[in-house]
């Protein structure tokens, strides 16, 4: 080999040495990578980081998660898989505003959301008869247990964490209503006639997921619960929950039957002394759940956000961000545990959501609450 040929090798082993060092140190350099060990996962990954680079943004929109959740909750995403220049932009709404918005874009054929993250069982299904979600097989679906064993989940598509609706009281009001050391265990402790003028509750009629929790408390109470409820206690109504949780913290109403652990939590915080119960008979776990739109602009980007919020280290993330939900995944410690225990540790009621999430089913238990009384 002459000296030239000699000198143009060094020079090629040099640069391919450097571009070598410079990979490795780069993959070094995000968690995501470091944390795949095996090569085909390393590699799937590391595809998806480069779309997502080249993609440069995330835009998704849900309930449950607040703004100040949801900016936390990206942050560690883009930590974790080097997307430091992504962008992400969250949109908050209510359920209702959720669907008809996301409607009126994929009518339009000009869709700009990525990740739709809300309780929407039947809505997802249409969506899923249109082709309108995404197929993908997270790789922490399998993780999800929980989720899968209570029938949250649809495979290939989507797993859920949840929420619920159980009763919250106000212990001192309570006590100066001649209701010393109240201890209620069973939704039917809540029907006593002595609750009379005391007692709140949503309008079952005007909310889809008041609805989903009345058909589930219909399956293990059957109908003289809310016979019952009407007839001896007569609960005041109201269109949204915040409104019967200020009547708990002021006393006006001191118990109300459809509360969560996000309002008890907002009540404590303003000083509200105040107890969520979940009643021996069960709750029903409404699926809250993340789905990818098939005509997502950022495909990589969102693949990336599913299995990151899905990931124990990103479920932890949504933990810290002060977001209260009960976790799909076992093993996640409630940082409020009176309020937010573990999914393991309630009585979960069954729910066949292909069922008890369809439309009919919604429009059947809101008409007959409507018949007894208990809604307007």
């Amino acid at each position: 080999m002459n000296c030239l040929a000699k000198s143009i090798w060094m020079i090629t082993l040099s640069l391919l040495f450097t571009l070598t060092a410079g990979i490795a140190q780069g993959a070094s350099d995000i968690p995501a990578l470091r944390d795949a060990k095996d090569p085909a996962e390393r590699a799937r990954v590391q595809s998806l980081i480069n779309g997502a680079k080249t993609e440069g943004k995330l835009e998704w929109l849900g309930m449950m998660v607040e703004p100040n959740h949801a900016k936390a909750i990206e942050e560690g995403f883009k930590t974790y898989y080097g997307l430091t220049n992504t962008k992400g932009e969250y949109s908050y709404s209510a359920s209702n505003l959720i669907v008809t918005r996301v409607e009126q874009l994929l009518n339009a054929r000009r869709n700009n959301f990525d990740v739709v993250w809300m309780v929407g069982w039947a809505w997802y299904k249409d969506l899923l008869a249109r082709n309108k979600i995404m197929r993908y097989e997270s790789p922490m679906y399998k993780e999800y247990t929980l989720s899968n064993k209570d029938n949250l989940s649809m495979p290939g598509y989507w797993v859920s964490d949840a929420y619920t609706f159980s009763p919250m009281f106000n212990p001192k009001a309570m006590d100066a209503a001649g209701f010393k050391d109240w201890n209620p265990t069973s939704w039917w402790d809540f029907t006593d006639p002595k609750l009379k003028n005391k007692v709140s509750i949503d309008n079952i009629s005007q909310s889809l997921s008041s609805s989903q929790m009345a058909l589930g408390l219909r399956k293990v109470l059957g109908n003289q619960w809310f016979t019952k409820l009407v007839k001896d206690v007569k609960p005041a109504l109201y269109l949204k929950t915040a409104q019967g949780r200020d009547w708990v913290v002021s006393g006006e109403y001191p118990v109300t039957l459809t509360s969560h652990a996000k309002n008890t939590a907002a009540a404590r915080a303003s000083g509200g002394n105040v107890k969520l119960v979940y009643p021996k008979e069960g709750v029903v776990l409404l699926p809250f759940a993340p789905i990818i739109l098939t005509d997502a602009p950022h495909p990589n980007t969102a693949k990336l956000f599913i299995d990151y919020i899905r990931s124990a280290r990103g479920t932890k993330t949504v933990v810290d961000s002060g977001a209260l939900l009960f976790f799909g995944r076992p093993g996640v410690k409630s940082p409020v545990p009176d309020l937010l225990p573990a999914w393991e540790n309630i009585n979960v009621i069954p729910m066949n959501w292909d069922v008890d999430g369809r439309e009919d089913a919604v429009k059947e238990i809101q008409k007959w609450t409507l018949d007894i009384g208990l809604s307007n």
